[in-house]
């Protein structure tokens, strides 16, 4: 079983690359997972040497290439040269993955609402860029390209390189007082962009029928009038158009994947899983089955309190994607975990399963007592 652990650029540099690799490779840790596009951010660092936090918008740290189009990265306004190529020369012994966020993107949102995800109603839901809209395709797989070929990176991994979902965390302060639970949160996020109509009505879906439901059952849901729990795939059977709408975009979310494995060249790429519920990726219009002809692993943020849950969590996935390999993240230290037999269990329960890589979020944020339960643990599976 390999290592990893997710990390911030500012705290390999302001605690120094070389010491960032000493303290892992003594935790038994051999990788990072290095944030290199992200979004908006305020990051506590307990045991950063020079803050206690941070706050950053959505930004790249790393200087963009220029085979972008309409949309391109935007380097982080605090950053002195390329954030990553620095830490990538500074890292000697560590491999280095890139931990690279892409639909979800409020500053290019906002600069740019022609090319977000827009709800049933109309709204422009400027957390998240819409992956059937041709000028975010293009950015998705220029970013892609770009962090592939650069020196030093040995894998890249895709958080929201899809349709995001819902209300989820996309916007900060976020203020919801009207209970949708996850069909509501799910249809208020389905996109109803140009694009994305416009795929579907060439496939024969009648768009206007899906809008129509979908508006209505949202308002519903708001009313009381259908529970908020009820369950979406109940509510998908009983609607079949949504139902097709739903299938065509998940045909176009493949399509990109398609275009990113050959922007990725010969760089493995992984994708996060698990989002809203493990098995229930088809909400953000991921097919497992069909992106595993286009990514080379998987991985499941796990941060779950018990070994239980988290081997329950990988189950379901692993079930689904069977073919492909399963890597999974834990969250050792709080809001998750409180003390070191939990993640000693966690881990030797994934070692059973032979789980390939745990990946531990995150360096930067976890006190110190949270480093040594890793330590601990990856001891005890020696």
């Amino acid at each position: 079983m390999e290592f990893a652990t997710w990390i911030y650029p500012w705290d390999v540099l302001e605690e120094g690359p070389e010491t960032v690799e000493t303290r892992l490779q003594a935790l038994g840790i051999g990788e990072v997972n290095l944030a290199t596009n992200y979004h908006t951010v305020q990051a506590f660092t307990p045991h950063n040497p020079e803050r206690r936090t941070i706050f950053a918008r959505a930004s790249s740290y790393f200087d963009p290439g220029e085979a972008y189009g309409a949309l391109e990265p935007i380097p982080y306004e605090g950053m002195n040269g390329d954030w990553v190529t620095e830490i990538a020369e500074g890292l000697s012994e560590l491999d280095l993955t890139s931990w690279t966020v892409g639909c979800h993107n409020s500053r290019l949102g906002l600069n740019n609402r022609q090319y977000t995800l827009e709800s049933a109603y109309g709204d422009d839901l400027v957390f998240g860029l819409c992956p059937s809209r041709p000028a975010v395709r293009t950015y998705l797989a220029a970013l892609v390209e770009d962090i592939a070929s650069r020196e030093g990176i040995g894998r890249v991994e895709l958080e929201t390189f899809d349709y995001f979902y819902g209300t989820g965390f996309g916007w900060h302060h976020q203020k919801i007082h009207a209970q949708l639970g996850t069909l509501g949160e799910f249809l208020f996020g389905l996109c109803f962009c140009p694009h994305c109509q416009s795929n579907a009505s060439d496939a024969g879906v009648d768009v206007d029928q899906v809008r129509e439901a979908v508006v209505e059952t949202l308002d519903e849901i708001i009313n009381g009038t259908i529970p908020y729990d009820r369950s979406p795939e109940e509510w998908l059977d009983s609607h079949p158009a949504v139902g097709a709408y739903v299938d065509v975009r998940e045909q176009t979310l493949t399509s990109l994947y398609a275009e990113l494995a050959t922007a990725a060249s010969e760089t493995p790429l992984g994708y996060y899983v698990g989002v809203p519920d493990p098995g229930r990726e088809w909400m953000v219009g991921a097919d497992l089955d069909e992106l595993s002809r286009y990514v080379d692993y998987y991985c499941l943020p796990a941060y779950e309190s018990t070994a239980e849950d988290v081997m329950e969590q990988y189950g379901i996935v692993d079930d689904i994607a069977d073919d492909v390999p399963l890597h999974v993240g834990l969250l050792p230290g709080h809001p998750a975990v409180s003390d070191e037999a939990t993640v000693v269990d966690m881990v030797q329960r994934l070692s059973d399963e032979d789980v390939p890589r745990v990946s531990f979020y995150n360096y930067g944020l976890l006190p110190e007592s949270s480093l040594e339960w890793v330590g601990n643990a990856i001891d005890a599976v020696g």
